[in-house]
């Protein structure tokens, strides 16, 4: 989903996309076993309107189809849209070669962007299958549309009460359009190219509830910026997705998982829903340890992941772990995965972020590493100075032979 308004056209940005397109869809992700991608691809580029291209394998050239009621928006066309890379390789071709040439003249500069999202989710709902969309998008969609947003830079309200508020989605239309698209299994990676102000809390809402990742590129220039961009856009392209995920964590008694952190979305209090997840994904869970837990059996945690395979599989995934545990605090602090703790402190903070100023925040993550080291100091360390920080290194961590 490619918007051809003129910042995107003129800067090169939409041939660059194009032209790249023509070789990644020949690497979209296979089963193993099958010598081609089951994945199916359709097209549409936008700017104030929306337009389909038919892309059917007995076609000459592609045909276009606009759809300008971006307030009511529907699929113009279900045979054709969305169509097998190999079986249609010139009709696809040939769309990549015309798209930056059709828009070529164009001076519309106003785009629109949730009714993008909400044909893309139509699309994929009509084809009765999950899939992800790939939206380029370069700027505030200011255009009379559903979504409409306006510019909300106010450096006035940083560091205030309401700072908070920059960081929460400016209309509720972009919350239900999340829900709606992890009903739906639709996935939303989003590759930004803004050069001003762009309202991500609110465009990236969807990206964030539906497991998808969101890329910003400031300033946007082919010359300098198109490496990373394309280096972006082809890992993503080419690593194998799971689709339409439901994901719950088990344990045994005495502790359970009470909180969940990511680009997740959850209807109830345990299951875990993500219209796609991927290698590049991940959860972090909460847990809390309320009741006496034994030492010889241990704790156990399970977690199951039912999802949907890109050759249309229901699959699960099982993964068990079991811990040990310790009535002894120092051990505790011993084999703390310290990198999964930031993550925690990082995520929980994150989210705080729609509900309290960053200061209060920032205090709080202090606090927090300050008790954590205060206990340490007063139930593992041995006697120190008042004034002294006590460390403490592991001898596993250096090696006796020097690292080459």
């Amino acid at each position: 989903m490619i918007d051809v308004s003129y910042q995107n056209i003129n800067s090169g940005l939409v041939k660059l996309i194009c032209d790249e397109l023509k070789t990644l869809l020949d690497k979209l992700p296979r089963e193993e076993q099958e010598e081609y991608s089951a994945i199916r691809v359709g097209f549409v580029t936008y700017n104030k309107v929306l337009h389909f291209f038919n892309v059917k394998s007995n076609l000459a050239q592609p045909q276009m189809m606009v759809v300008s009621d971006v307030g009511e928006v529907f699929v113009p066309l279900l045979d054709g849209f969305l169509v097998n890379f190999q079986e249609s390789r010139s009709v696809i071709n040939n769309l990549l070669d015309q798209i930056p040439e059709m828009f070529a003249d164009t001076n519309e500069s106003e785009t629109i962007f949730a009714p993008v999202i909400q044909a893309g989710m139509e699309a994929l709902k009509a084809a009765e299958c999950a899939g992800k969309l790939f939206i380029f998008h370069s700027s505030l969609p200011t255009a009379e549309a559903p979504g409409k947003l306006r510019n909300r830079d106010d450096k006035k309200l940083l560091n205030t009460e309401r700072e908070k508020t920059l960081f929460q989605p400016q209309v509720n239309f972009y919350e239900t359009l999340a829900r709606d698209c992890v009903a739906n299994g639709c996935c939303v990676d989003l590759f930004l190219f803004p050069n001003q102000y762009v309202d991500v809390a609110s465009m990236g809402l969807v990206t964030m509830c539906t497991g998808g990742t969101l890329y910003k590129y400031n300033n946007f220039q082919l010359s300098t910026d198109s490496l990373r961009f394309l280096s972006d856009l082809r890992r993503d392209i080419e690593k194998k997705p799971g689709f339409d995920a439901i994901m719950r964590v088990r344990t045994s008694t005495g502790f359970r998982a009470t909180d969940f952190f990511g680009d997740i979305y959850m209807n109830n209090t345990t299951d875990v829903e993500m219209a796609a997840v991927d290698c590049d994904k991940a959860v972090t869970v909460e847990f809390k340890h309320d009741d006496k837990l034994n030492e010889d059996t241990g704790a156990l945690i399970q977690c199951a992941v039912l999802y949907t395979s890109i050759s249309g599989q229901r699959r699960l995934r099982i993964h068990n772990l079991g811990l040990n545990c310790s009535f002894q605090l120092a051990d505790v602090y011993k084999t703390c995965e310290t990198d999964a703790l930031i993550n925690f402190f990082a995520k929980s903070a994150f989210r705080a972020v729609l509900r309290q100023p960053l200061k209060p925040l920032r205090e709080q993550l202090v606090t927090q590493a300050a008790h954590m080291l205060a206990a340490y100091r007063k139930h593992c360390a041995g006697p120190a100075a008042p004034g002294q920080v006590t460390c403490e290194r592991q001898a596993s961590f250096f090696p006796s032979s020097p690292i080459t």
